[in-house]
C-alpha cells in the first residue's frame, strides 16, 4: 500500500514538473517575443533613415542646377548623407543579425550593449560634423548666393533656427533607440 501510495506521489510530481517545465518555456517565450517587439522600434528608426537619405540628396541635387550652393557643398553634403546611411547599416548589422528566439541571451544582451556605444559614438561624431557643415550651409545659401534683398542675418537665424528643430528631433530619436537597447538590456538581466 505505502509502495502504492509512493508510485502515485512520483507519477503525480512527474506531472507537475512537466507542468512546469511547459510554464517556463513558455515564459521564455514571452519574453522572447516581448524583446523580438521593441526591437522593431531600432529597425524603424533605421527603415526611416534609409528613406530619408535618397529623398534629401535628390532636393540638394537642383540646388547646384540654380546656383543656389556651389558644386563643392552638394558633393560634401551628399557624401555625409551616403556616410550617414552607411554608419547606420554597420550599426544596425549585428541587432539585424540577431535571432531574438533562439540567439543566447548573453549573446543578445551584448550586441545591444555594443550597438548603444556605437550609437553614442555615433552622435558625437555627427555633431562634430554637422557643426562646421551648417556653418558653411548658412555662408553658401544666405551670404554667397542669398536672394537678392533679404538681409544675410535672417536667412542665417532662420537656418540656426532649423539646425536646432533638427538637432531637438534628431536627439529624441537616438533617446528613443537607446532607451529601447537599455530596455532590451535590463529585461535579459532580471531574467
Amino acid at each position: 500500500m505505502e509502495e502504492m501510495n509512493l508510485e502515485e506521489m512520483r507519477n503525480q510530481f512527474a506531472i507537475l514538473k512537466e507542468q512546469l517545465d511547459k510554464q517556463e518555456i513558455v515564459s521564455d517565450r514571452l519574453f522572447r517575443e516581448t524583446i523580438k517587439t521593441k526591437n522593431k522600434d531600432i529597425n524603424f528608426v533605421k527603415k526611416f533613415g534609409y528613406w530619408l537619405v535618397p529623398i534629401v540628396i535628390l532636393l540638394y541635387l537642383p540646388l547646384y542646377f540654380t546656383h543656389v550652393a556651389s558644386l563643392a557643398f552638394i558633393i560634401v553634403t551628399c557624401i555625409m548623407l551616403v556616410g550617414s546611411m552607411v554608419s547606420t547599416y554597420y550599426v544596425h548589422k549585428p541587432v539585424d543579425k540577431l535571432n531574438f528566439m533562439d540567439d543566447d541571451l548573453a549573446s543578445v544582451a551584448r550586441v545591444m550593449a555594443k550597438f548603444k556605444k556605437q550609437q553614442t559614438k555615433g552622435l558625437y561624431i555627427s555633431f562634430a560634423i554637422l557643426i562646421p557643415w551648417a556653418a558653411w550651409a548658412c555662408y553658401e545659401l544666405a551670404w554667397k548666393n542669398g536672394p537678392m534683398g533679404i538681409n544675410p542675418w535672417i536667412l542665417t537665424a532662420s537656418m540656426v533656427f532649423g539646425g536646432i528643430i533638427g538637432g531637438i528631433i534628431g536627439i529624441s530619436i537616438y533617446r528613443k533607440v537607446i532607451n529601447v537597447a537599455q530596455d532590451i538590456i535590463d529585461e535579459i538581466e532580471k531574467n
